[in-house]
């Protein structure tokens, strides 16, 4: 899942730049502190991992889809930047 997100990472960076990010947060770890929204799904509703959260809010499980990815950013208002002339 480490590497999944590190390639997710890098396309979010082409597709959209510095305005989104992905992190990989390993359940077990202290961090998980931090996502209290994300650990109430994964322990209560017993989600598929991984969970994608959006501003700390779990919105996607089960699988990383850049198609759902994106139109969650979408939703947010964030769109993918223009590619450059000539592509």
């Amino acid at each position: 899942m480490e590497e999944q997100t590190a390639e997710l990472g890098q396309w979010l960076a082409r597709t959209y730049g510095e305005s989104v990010a992905a992190e990989y947060v390993d359940i077990f770890s202290l961090r998980m502190e931090q996502f209290p929204a994300v650990r109430m799904v994964i322990d209560r509703m017993n989600a598929p991992l991984p969970v994608i959260g959006f501003d700390g809010e779990a919105r996607i499980a089960g699988g990383i889809s850049m198609e759902m990815i994106a139109k969650e950013l979408e939703k947010r208002g964030v769109l993918p930047r223009e590619a450059p002339a000539g592509r």
